[in-house]
């Protein structure tokens, strides 16, 4: 299935030409097949390439990832936590020894989680929220039993609805079609024990247009979406990560 580019500017009365400025921001959840081809297309095509010979399931993969992602969960993108690949280790390392206090007893008496908000915090209450799971008298309280694997993009749940075609389609074009031994691979996504991404929603998303039986490597978080969107959003606020427009 292919799609003249011309033919569908006429029939979009040249909305095609705005998109292909760059200068809008096209929702993989909202944006229609057609018109995310024809972007595909106009930016391998400028690379010298063609769209049906890097991404040939191109259209079936897409229509895939639009369905994961008009059922996503719905959180913006601007309240999605941010743990960045090199915090991955730190992540799971406080989980595993109890560091984080989200169990009762409390070290300050009440449970400190950020709500929908981002809870930025300074250098040194960001130091001292990262510890505050061994300072409550219960060792083993906090203990979460998170786990290295790795999950197939079509077994995971998108969480924000907000995936930007762009994105996807330029990283593609720069780094080449994820495969077998591609970094991309390789950097740990978070995902719920429902299956639900934390935070690598774009590495998902260029994983799904390749193959999405394609493996990455995950940190598989016991913890419910709700209650891991909340731990996400302090980890990352003591670290000093700000939200992603």
């Amino acid at each position: 299935m292919s799609f003249n580019l011309n033919e569908v500017n006429d029939f979009l009365g040249g909305a095609v030409d705005v998109l292909m400025e760059g200068s809008k921001k096209m929702n993989v959840a909202t944006v229609p097949l057609v018109k995310a081809r024809a972007y595909a297309e106009s930016v391998f095509r400028k690379a010298g390439k063609d769209l049906d010979a890097v991404l040939p399931d191109f259209n079936k993969n897409y229509l895939m990832l639009q369905r994961k992602t008009k059922a996503a969960l719905d959180v913006p993108r601007i309240q999605m936590p941010v743990i960045e690949p090199v915090d991955m280790k730190d992540f799971h390392g406080r989980l595993k020894k109890g560091r984080l206090d989200l169990f009762q007893p409390y070290a300050k008496g009440k449970l400190k989680l950020a709500g929908s908000s981002w809870n930025k915090m300074d250098d040194k209450e960001g130091q001292e929220w990262v510890e505050l799971g061994v300072k409550d008298g219960n060792k083993t309280d906090d203990v979460i039993k998170a786990s290295w694997g790795s999950v197939a993009g079509k077994d995971m749940l998108p969480t924000q609805s907000q995936i930007w075609l762009e994105k996807l389609i330029v990283n593609i074009d720069k780094f080449g079609k994820p495969g077998p031994g591609s970094p991309i691979l390789k950097t740990t996504i978070i995902v719920s024990k429902e299956g639900y991404i934390l935070d690598g929603h774009h590495r998902f998303g260029q994983v799904m247009l390749a193959d999405p039986g394609l493996k990455i490597r995950a940190l598989k978080v016991p913890l419910s979406i709700g209650f891991l969107l909340k731990v996400g959003r302090s980890y990352g606020g003591a670290r000093g990560h700000t939200p992603k427009a």
